[in-house]
C-alpha cells in the first residue's frame, strides 16, 4: 500500500515541483501519517514508511480524518516518563531545583567555579552535563523536582513554552496556542510541572534579528489560571525543563517545524525587528546621515514649528527617559529593587504586579527589559509602545513611520519637540507617474577639482567610495552569501570588477568561507571565460578550466570530417546533430561515434591518449596535484550548469543573468512527443490526439481512462538506442510529454506546464558514481497549442550556495533561470553608485530627449526618425571632431545607423548592437559615444513569461474614435501584477541601456579613462542618467536650411529682407527662423541679434555657431572639445521627475533654485 502512496507522492512532486508537502498529501490523496515521506521528497530525499502514532484509543479510530497536525493530540491525560530518544542520547541533562539546574554527580569544587560557590549548580560547565541514562539514575535525589534539558548556541532545536495555555482542572488548551502549534507542525510535546503550561520542541531557527520570540494569547486568563496566557519561543541557550509528561497522540520525536509560516507569525504578532517596518521614505531619520556635531537648534519649544530635522533630533536628545517612563510604560515604581547607579526599576503597564518588578529598569537615556522579554529603547521606542505602535516584547529602537509616530506621541504628552514641516524643497511629491531619475548635483560637482569635489559633496550629504573600497565591499558581499551557503544575486555596476573578484581570489585558502567546496564560476561567453582564465593564472591559484566540445575535440571541431563519418554523415555534422537537435550530452555522443563509425576506427581525438573534452572531467573529479582534494575555482561557461558534478553541493558563481530558454520550435517538439508516444506504445500516438486528450477534464467514461492510461505511461524511459537511431527523438521528449499533459490554463490564452526531468544517462557503461541530475522543464503553449517558450533549468537546488553577478538585474527573469526564491542583494547605494560611476570609474551618462525610442521589429527602419539624427550627428561631430566614432544599437538598424555616421563625417565609425556588448570591451578608451533607441521585446515576451511565473496582468488598451481597440501609448500593463510585467519589459529594455553605456570608461583605476556617453532614450535605470538635454529641438525646413546657409557664408552682418531676397522667402520667415536661434536661454545663442543698428533702424543678425541641418541642445563634456565650445547652446539640466519641467540646483542657498545650472559659474571651492 505504501509504494502506491509513495508513487503517487512522487508523480504530485514532479507534475507541482512548488507544492509545499502539506499540499502534495492532498494532490496525492494520502492521509496525514505520510507528511514525513512527503517532506522527504521535497527535500529530494528517499520516503520511508510513516511512524504509527502513539496512544490512539478506539475513540480516536472513530473519528473523521482530518488535515490537521494536531487533532489526535491529548491533552488531558498526559503519558508520564515519555522523552525524545535524539535528546536522551545527548550529553546536555541536568536536573533541577524549582526552575534552576542542579547536578548531584558532579564535582562540588570544579575549577571552573568560584572558590566560594557550589559548582554543580552552574549549568554553564558543560562536565556538569549528563546523558539521559545518567539523569534517569539521579532522578531519584530526593533534592530534585526534575530534569532539564540544556538546550545549546549551536544546537538545531528550538523550544517552544506555552505558559497558563492550559487549564488544569480540565486540561483544556487554548485555541490560540493550538493554532500556532498547527501552523509550525507536529512535533513532541509534553505537560509542565504546573500543569498549566504546554512545551513543544522543534527543530529550526528564528530569525537572526529575533533573538527570542514572545507575546500575550489573550486579554484573560485562560480556564482556572490566574495568569494570562502566552507563548515564549527561543532558539539559543535555554535551560528547558522536561518533564516527560507526554501529550499522546503527539510524535515522540523532534521534528522540524514549518519554517514557510514563521515569518508571517512573527511579523503579525511584532516580534520582528521594528526596523524592518514600514519608512518615511521622504526624510530619513537615520542620524548618520546628518552633521550633527556641533549643532545649535533653532526651535526648542512644542510651540514652534521647524523645516530642520535636526532641531528634532536635538529635542529628543534632551529628553529624560526616566520622565518619559513615567508616562508612558510604568505601571508602579520599585525603588526597593538594587540597581545601578542612575537606574530605577519598575513594573510595566504590560506586567502583573505580582511579578519581581526588577526585570524592566530605566536610567536617564533608555528602558531596558532584563527578563524573557527583551526589549529595549529611547524615549521615542516608549511613546511608541505606549501609542500601541510596536508590543513591548522584543523592542528595539524605533525607525522611519514608527518614529515620527513615537515623536507625535511625546508630543501630545506635553513634552517640548517642535512640529517638523518639511520645506517644498526637502521632497517631491509626485503622483505616482512621472518616472524618477536623478536629482543629484551632478553639474557643480563636475564644475570643481577633484580635491575639492569630495568635501562640497560631503557637506551637502553626499559620499561615494573610493574604487578599492567598493571592490572590498564587493568582495565582502559576495563571500558573506557563499560563506552562509546563501542564493543571493550579487548587484554590483559595471567595471567594479565582479568577474575579477572571483577569478582573482585564491578560494583554497578562503576555506572558512567555501566550506572546503569548490567555487564554480560560470561565464555568459568564451571570451569572458578567457578574460577570467587569464586573471586566476595572474594571481597564482589553482583552478580549472572547462571547455566546450567544439574547443576540446578536433573530432567534433570538423578536422576530421573527411576520415570519419557514420551513416555516411561527416563526424563533426553529426555529433552536433545530437547534442544540439537531440539535446543530447557529448559524452555520450562522442562514446557512440567511437562504436559505431564507418571506419571502425579509433577516433583521432583519442589516439595517444583520452580525448580532452572527456578527459577534463577525469581532470575535474581528481583534483589537482598537492594538499587539495579538489580544484578550489573551476571555470565554465553557463552552459555546464547543466553538469551535475559541478553543481552538487558546489558553491555556484553565474557570471551575468543565464538564459535557459531552449530554441525548440512547435514542429520539432511535435515530432519528438509523436516519436515518443509511439516508442512508448501510448493509448495515442499523434500530437492533435495527445494534446486533446490532455484537456480531457471529466472523470467519467471511456476518454477518461483513456487519459489516465495515458498519465501512466508517460513516465517510462525509451531505450538507450531509440535516443540515437530515431531521426526525430529527443532527450526532452519525456519531460515535455509530461509537461504539456499537466500543463495548466493562465493568463492571456496561455497554458503553462512544468515537470521535474532526469536526463537519461546514455553512456553504454555509466558509472555507479555517476552524478544524479535533475532539471527543470517549462513549457508555454498557446490557445492553438503552439509553442510559445521552452525552458530547461538546472536544479541549482543542489549546490551549496549560489552567487548571481549582475550589473542590472532583472529578478523575475533570474528567478525563471536559476531558482524561485533567488533575491538581490545591492554592493552600492544608488546614490553611492551613481556618483561612484561619475567620479571615480569617469563615466557620465547623457539623456537625449524624453522618448523611449524602441527599435526592434520589422518597423524599426521607419522608427528610426533619420532627419534628428543627422542634426545630432552633425553637432557631435562638430563639438568632438574624431573623438565621437562609436555608437552601440540594435541589430535592425545597426548598419543604417553606420551609414548616417559616414554621411555625416564621422571619422572610421565602429558599431556594436544589443545582446553582443556584455562581451565586448572595444569601446573601453573611447571618450564620447552614442547609445541610440532601446530594444523592445514586444508583448508576447513579457505575457509569456507572467505564465511561467504565475502572474496575472494584461495589456493596457485603449479606443479610438470608430470605437476600434488598440495598445494604449507608454506600454504599459493592466492587472494584479502589472508592475512586475512592468519591471521585465524595463527590465530587457533598461538592462541592455545600462551595459552598452557601460562599455565605456572600463577601468577606474586609470583617472585619464573617463568617457561621457549619450544616451538617446529614457529607457534606462532609476538614477542613471547624470544629466538629461532636449536633444534635436529642431529639424530644418529646406528653406530655413537656406536661410542658415546665407547667414552663414556672409562675412558681415545682414538684415532680414538681404537673407529673404537671396533666398526668395518673405522677410518675416527670416524674422522667425532667425529669432528661434538667438534664444539665450541656455548659454551662448546661436545667432546674435542687434537690434535697431542697421540702416534705418533694421535689425542686424550675425552667426555665433549655426547649426547644419538643425538645433540641437545638448550638454557640456567634460572631455577635451574639438573646436570652439561657443558655437553650442548648451544646457545643463538635473533630470527630474517633474515630465517637461527640469529643477535645477543653483549655487544659492538651498532655497533659491534654477531651471538651468550655471556651469560657466562653478560654486566656489571654499563652499
Amino acid at each position: 500500500m505504501s509504494d502506491d502512496v509513495f508513487e503517487r507522492l512522487d508523480r504530485a512532486f514532479e507534475n507541482n515541483p512548488n507544492a509545499d508537502p502539506k499540499r502534495l498529501l492532498w494532490l496525492a490523496d494520502a492521509d496525514p501519517s505520510y507528511l514525513e515521506a512527503a517532506e522527504a521528497i521535497v527535500d529530494g530525499e528517499d520516503p520511508t514508511e510513516p511512524d504509527p502514532v502513539d496512544e490512539l484509543s478506539s475513540e480516536d479510530l472513530d473519528r473523521d480524518p482530518s488535515w490537521s497536525s494536531w487533532a489526535s493530540a491529548d491533552f488531558e491525560a498526559p503519558t508520564p516518563g515519555i522523552w525524545p530518544e535524539e535528546l536522551l542520547d545527548r550529553e546536555q541533562w541536568m536536573g533541577h531545583v524549582e526552575k534552576k539546574p542542579f547536578a548531584p554527580w558532579a564535582d562540588r569544587d570544579h575549577p571552573d567555579a568560584d572558590p566560594d560557590k557550589d559548582a554543580r549548580w552552574k549549568w554553564g560547565i558543560t562536565d556538569n552535563y549528563g546523558d539521559g541514562e545518567t539523569i534517569a539514575m539521579a532522578e531519584v535525589d530526593p533534592r530534585l523536582d526534575g530534569r532539564a534539558f540544556l538546550q545549546q548556541e549551536d544546537d538545531p532545536f528550538v523550544y517552544v513554552d506555552g505558559d497558563d495555555v492550559r487549564d488544569p482542572e480540565t486540561g483544556d488548551v487554548h485555541p490560540a496556542f493550538i493554532a500556532i502549534l498547527e501552523q509550525l507542525g507536529a512535533t513532541y510535546a509534553d505537560i509542565s510541572q504546573s500543569e498549566a503550561g504546554v512545551h513543544a520542541q522543534y527543530k529550526g531557527t528564528l530569525p537572526e534579528d529575533v533573538k527570542q520570540a514572545a507575546w500575550q494569547l489573550d486579554e484573560d486568563p485562560w480556564g482556572s489560571n490566574e495568569d494570562l496566557p502566552s507563548i515564549e519561543i527561543y532558539d539559543g541557550k535555554r535551560v528547558c525543563v522536561a518533564t516527560g509528561q507526554h501529550v499522546p497522540g503527539t510524535p515522540t520525536d523532534v521534528r522540524e517545524w514549518n519554517a514557510d509560516v514563521l515569518e508571517p507569525i512573527l511579523e503579525a504578532t511584532d516580534q520582528v525587528d521594528t526596523r524592518d517596518r514600514a519608512r518615511n521614505e521622504e526624510i530619513s531619520v537615520d542620524r548618520e546621515e546628518y552633521d550633527l556635531e556641533d549643532y545649535t537648534p533653532e526651535a526648542t519649544s512644542s510651540s514652534e514649528t521647524t523645516d530642520e530635522i535636526r532641531d528634532v533630533f536635538a529635542a529628543v536628545d534632551r529628553l529624560d527617559a526616566q520622565r518619559v517612563a513615567e508616562k508612558t510604560i510604568v505601571q508602579r515604581w520599585n525603588d526597593t529593587a538594587s540597581t545601578s547607579e542612575g537606574e530605577r526599576a519598575f513594573w510595566p503597564t504590560w506586567g502583573s504586579l505580582s511579578d519581581g518588578g526588577t526585570a524592566n529598569i530605566v536610567n536617564d537615556q533608555r528602558w531596558q527589559d532584563t527578563g524573557d522579554l527583551g526589549g529595549y529603547g529611547g524615549p521615542v521606542t516608549m511613546a511608541a509602545i505606549d501609542a500601541g505602535e510596536i508590543r513591548p516584547a522584543n523592542a528595539r529602537p524605533v525607525d522611519g513611520e514608527t518614529w515620527w509616530r513615537g515623536v507625535e506621541r511625546l508630543r501630545d504628552l506635553g513634552f517640548a519637540i517642535p512640529e517638523y514641516e518639511p520645506s517644498t524643497d526637502d521632497a517631491y511629491n509626485g503622483d505616482g507617474n512621472e518616472r524618477a531619475v536623478s536629482a543629484l548635483p551632478i553639474g557643480q560637482l563636475d564644475a570643481l577639482e577633484p580635491a575639492d569635489r569630495r568635501r562640497f559633496a560631503k557637506k551637502r550629504g553626499l559620499e561615494w567610495p573610493s574604487t578599492d573600497s567598493a571592490r572590498e565591499e564587493l568582495f565582502d558581499t559576495i563571500a558573506e552569501v557563499i560563506r552562509n551557503e546563501d542564493v543571493r544575486i550579487v548587484d554590483a555596476p559595471t567595471s567594479l570588477g565582479k568577474s575579477y573578484t572571483i577569478a582573482s581570489t585564491r578560494w583554497g585558502a578562503r576555506t572558512e568561507i567555501t566550506g572546503e567546496r569548490p567555487v564554480v564560476h560560470l561565464l555568459e561567453t568564451r571570451d569572458a571565460r578567457d578574460e577570467a582564465v587569464d586573471v586566476a593564472e595572474e594571481h597564482g591559484g589553482e583552478y580549472h578550466v572547462l571547455l566546450g566540445r567544439h574547443e576540446a575535440c578536433p573530432v567534433c571541431a570538423g578536422d576530421h570530417d573527411e576520415e570519419i563519418t557514420i551513416n555516411g554523415e561527416p563526424a563533426s555534422e553529426w555529433l552536433d546533430r545530437q547534442c544540439e537537435g537531440k539535446g543530447m550530452a557529448f559524452s555520450a555522443a562522442h562514446r557512440y561515434l567511437a562504436e559505431n563509425n564507418d571506419q571502425g576506427a579509433t577516433l583521432p581525438c583519442s589516439e595517444e591518449s583520452q580525448c580532452t573534452a572527456i578527459a577534463q572531467w577525469d581532470e575535474y573529479r581528481e583534483g589537482p596535484d598537492g594538499a587539495l582534494e579538489y580544484w578550489p575555482l573551476v571555470i565554465a561557461t553557463h552552459n555546464f550548469g547543466y553538469a551535475p558534478g559541478l553543481r552538487m553541493h558546489n558553491n555556484i558563481v553565474v557570471d551575468e543573468e543565464p538564459a535557459f530558454e531552449q530554441e525548440l520550435s512547435t514542429d520539432r517538439i511535435r515530432r519528438a512527443v509523436g516519436a515518443y508516444l509511439r516508442e512508448i506504445d501510448a493509448p495515442v500516438t499523434t500530437w492533435e490526439a495527445f494534446v486533446q486528450l490532455s484537456r480531457h477534464d471529466d472523470y467519467q467514461g471511456d476518454a477518461a481512462k483513456e487519459r489516465d492510461a495515458l498519465e501512466d505511461v508517460l513516465y517510462e524511459e525509451p531505450d538507450r538506442d531509440w535516443y540515437f537511431e530515431n531521426p526525430d527523438a529527443h532527450t526532452l521528449a519525456p519531460a515535455l510529454a509530461r509537461a504539456i499533459f499537466r500543463a495548466e490554463d493562465r493568463a492571456n490564452g496561455r497554458r503553462f506546464g512544468k515537470t521535474m526531468h532526469e536526463p537519461p544517462r546514455l553512456e553504454a557503461a555509466v558509472r555507479d558514481d555517476d552524478d544524479w541530475n535533475r532539471e527543470w522543464v517549462s513549457i508555454v503553449l498557446d490557445e492553438s497549442n503552439d509553442v510559445r517558450s521552452v525552458r530547461v533549468v538546472p536544479d541549482f537546488g543542489s549546490a551549496r550556495s549560489v552567487v548571481g553577478l549582475d550589473a542590472h538585474p532583472a529578478t523575475p527573469l533570474w528567478q525563471a533561470n536559476t531558482l524561485p526564491w533567488i533575491k538581490t542583494t545591492e554592493v552600492l547605494e544608488p546614490e553611492e553608485r551613481q556618483l561612484w560611476r561619475r567620479y571615480e570609474r569617469g563615466l557620465r551618462v547623457v539623456q537625449v530627449g524624453d522618448a523611449t525610442r524602441p527599435l526592434s521589429g520589422d518597423k524599426a527602419l521607419e522608427w528610426l526618425n533619420e532627419d534628428k539624427l543627422e542634426a545630432l550627428f552633425d553637432h557631435l561631430v562638430d563639438e568632438y571632431g574624431t573623438q565621437f566614432r562609436t555608437a552601440i544599437t540594435t541589430a535592425q538598424v545597426e548598419d543604417r545607423l553606420e551609414e548616417l555616421m559616414e554621411d555625416a563625417g564621422v571619422h572610421r565609425p565602429e558599431l556594436m548592437h544589443f545582446g553582443e556588448e556584455k562581451s565586448r570591451n572595444d569601446f573601453e578608451y573611447e571618450r564620447v559615444g552614442l547609445v541610440n533607441g532601446c530594444m523592445d521585446p514586444g508583448d508576447d515576451y513579457v505575457l509569456d513569461l507572467l505564465a511561467e511565473l504565475d502572474l496575472e496582468a494584461e495589456v493596457e488598451t485603449a479606443v479610438d474614435d470608430a470605437g476600434e481597440e488598440y495598445r494604449a501609448r507608454g506600454r504599459g500593463f493592466d492587472g494584479e501584477d502589472a508592475e512586475t510585467a512592468q519591471e521585465i519589459l524595463a527590465s530587457v529594455r533598461e538592462n541592455h541601456i545600462a551595459q552598452a553605456a557601460g562599455r565605456y570608461a572600463r577601468d577606474p583605476t586609470d583617472p585619464d579613462v573617463n568617457a561621457t556617453v549619450f544616451v538617446r532614450t529614457d529607457a534606462m535605470p532609476t538614477g542613471f542618467a547624470d544629466v538629461q538635454t532636449p536633444g534635436v529641438e529642431w529639424v530644418f525646413t529646406d528653406l530655413q536650411e537656406e536661410i542658415v546657409d546665407e547667414l552663414r557664408s556672409s562675412d558681415r552682418s545682414r538684415t532680414a529682407k538681404e537673407i529673404s531676397e537671396a533666398v526668395g522667402c518673405t522677410k518675416e520667415h527670416v524674422r522667425q527662423t532667425l529669432e528661434r536661434l538667438s534664444d539665450d536661454e541656455f548659454g551662448e545663442p546661436a545667432v546674435h541679434v542687434s537690434e535697431g543698428v542697421g540702416s534705418h533702424g533694421a535689425t542686424l543678425y550675425s552667426e555665433s555657431g549655426l547649426p547644419s541641418v538643425g538645433f540641437v541642445d545638448l550638454q557640456e563634456s567634460p572631455t577635451t572639445p574639438y573646436g570652439d565650445s561657443s558655437r553650442w547652446a548648451l544646457a545643463i539640466r538635473d533630470p527630474d521627475a517633474r515630465g517637461d519641467v527640469d529643477q535645477g540646483v543653483s549655487d544659492g542657498s538651498s532655497g533659491d533654485t534654477t531651471q538651468v545650472w550655471n556651469w560657466r559659474s562653478p560654486p566656489d571651492a571654499g563652499d
